[in-house]
């Protein structure tokens, strides 16, 4: 069954309840580009280039509700009973998403696919007002899938957070479906200023390699860039390119 809540409307809720989700330990805010204006300060999350925190990509994605019906591949392979979830991932033919969020990630970056454990809006409505959110939904780095070596379509099969969940067409075990608890006890605060410039450049480079960014778009952007900080430039790539939000964690005071 496809999901009765809309992608906006999930990611708007997951993103402000990340916010106020263990506040007492760190800061998590989002970066939109879209707040930024050249030459005012007092847009966005922080016009200076210089900005104290680590960056982690989500991509907000929404899972398909399985019944669990006995001709399911997941439950003829006897990987589970009762009802489950799919999230689809995009063919490399059709899109370069997962090579472009694999290779984000190799870089030493913090990326993650995000999608909820529900698919009603009823039940949307209830883990907001109860801020449940969060709690209610997997963080799966794109390591954990891998390379996908072919143009076929693939998904990825679970149940709940801290269960093992699998990729097909073919049933591949990728190991335990992770939480947000997992996801950001991985941050590590221990450098006082990320190399925001650093992110820039590898992405532009991840791009330039894809062939997604040819000579022409690539000097229309490095003019666009041109005298923002890198923290917008970051947001702006992650967002139009990489199909990503930008958020910035850091150590609570």
């Amino acid at each position: 069954m496809r999901p009765l809540i809309s992608e906006f409307s999930y990611g708007y809720a997951l993103t402000e309840e990340i916010v106020s989700y263990h506040r007492h330990k760190m800061k998590v805010a989002p970066v939109f580009p879209s707040l930024y204006k050249e030459g005012k300060d007092g847009y966005g999350y922080d016009v200076s280039i210089d900005v104290l925190g680590i960056p982690v990509f989500l991509q907000f994605k929404l899972s398909d509700y399985m019944k669990g019906s006995k001709k399911t591949k997941e439950i003829v392979h006897k990987l589970f009973t009762g009802s489950f979830y799919r999230m689809h991932l995009r063919s490399s033919e059709k899109s370069k998403q997962h090579d472009l969020l694999l290779k984000l990630e190799k870089q030493r970056n913090h990326v993650y696919y995000v999608t909820p454990l529900f698919y009603e809006i009823t039940a949307l409505n209830e883990h907001y007002i109860n801020k449940e959110i969060v709690k209610n939904s997997a963080f799966i780095p794109p390591s954990l899938i891998g390379v996908i070596p072919d143009n076929d379509e693939h998904h990825i099969s679970f149940q709940a957070t801290g269960k093992p969940f699998y990729i097909f067409s073919e049933p591949r075990e990728l190991g335990i479906l992770p939480s947000y608890e997992t996801v950001f006890e991985d941050l590590s605060f221990t450098e006082s200023q990320y190399p925001w410039d650093t992110i820039t450049s590898d992405m532009i480079r991840i791009l330039r390699d894809s062939e997604i960014l040819s000579d022409e778009s690539f000097s229309l952007l490095i003019e666009r860039f041109r005298n923002q900080p890198q923290i917008q430039q970051v947001a702006y790539l992650a967002q139009v390119f990489f199909d990503s939000q930008l958020f910035v964690a850091s150590r609570s005071s």
